[in-house]
């Protein structure tokens, strides 16, 4: 029996990859810098936020304002050319944005997330590498929840070794920002069943996203489930996710954060 995988265009609802922006981002050096131009951005992003949400049209114009303004770079480490602003001010920034638009608050929690995951676990070369590609503008998504599980940490999708990359098999729900990301980090196992990130390109053969998020509120945070059909990811891009939490760092509490910023700037907005 011959199984035939589907592709993108047999699929209702995928999604084609977006182009990568044709200038390199700005780079932000201070922290009074990161909030200026996030008020900046956020009293743009408010004035249709609500017929974004209630219509559920992508941000797209928005989003690409967002990752060239320099916020999305803002904790890469100055000895590979970032600002490393404090954590602080990334709160602050997060909250701002997600008081003027929820969704877009939301977009970049695992791009920064990933960012803090490659500062702890990668080698000089993969740090160099993978920190160029922020800082010159590249959006992560994420392909990390799955559908079903008992618990968060429970995954299925695996990948295996071919020399010098590995294929990546699997599906994912619930990706923020993977619509209109430029690479896409999965959360894969290997044959130890050690969690990795396999940072995909988006527009790599196999990889399909499908536009079927529905929300009660953010609305346009491009999310949708991740098919990955024998994705080939190279191990330039294969990052060791699982060293962050076989001992204590703070990789997770970043995320969480993050999460509480987006979370604090809309209850502002409420009250407000």
């Amino acid at each position: 029996m011959t199984i035939q995988s589907k592709q993108p265009s047999d699929i209702r609802g995928a999604v084609p990859p977006v182009e990568r922006p044709s200038a390199k981002a700005h780079v932000i050096r201070t922290d009074a810098e990161a909030i200026a131009v996030a008020e900046k951005l956020a009293a743009e992003f408010s004035k249709d936020a609500s017929k974004r949400d209630r219509e559920r049209l992508w941000p797209k114009q928005e989003l690409d304002a967002f990752s060239q303004s320099g916020l999305w770079s803002i904790n890469v480490p100055k000895a590979y050319g970032g600002p490393e602003l404090s954590y602080v001010t990334l709160s602050k920034v997060i909250a701002i944005i997600s008081a003027a638009d929820p969704s877009l608050g939301q977009i970049p929690q695992n791009h920064l997330g990933v960012v803090a995951a490659i500062r702890t676990v990668s080698d000089e070369a993969q740090k160099k590498l993978l920190f160029a590609e922020v800082l010159s503008g590249t959006r992560f998504g994420n392909a990390f929840s799955e559908f079903g599980s008992k618990r968060a940490a429970d995954f299925e999708t695996k990948f295996v070794d071919a020399g010098d990359h590995v294929v990546v098999n699997g599906q994912k729900f619930y990706s923020s920002g993977a619509l209109l990301a430029h690479l896409v980090p999965i959360v894969a196992l290997d044959d130890e069943g050690r969690a990795w990130y396999a940072i995909a390109d988006r527009g790599a053969p196999g990889l399909t996203v499908i536009d079927d998020w529905s929300s009660f509120g953010q609305k346009t945070t491009l999310s949708g489930t991740v098919l990955l059909d024998n994705v080939k990811v190279r191990k330039t891009h294969l990052v060791p996710g699982y060293k962050g939490y076989d001992k204590p760092t703070a990789d997770g509490a970043i995320f969480q954060i993050i999460q509480a910023a987006v979370d604090l700037g809309i209850a502002k907005a409420a009250i407000d």
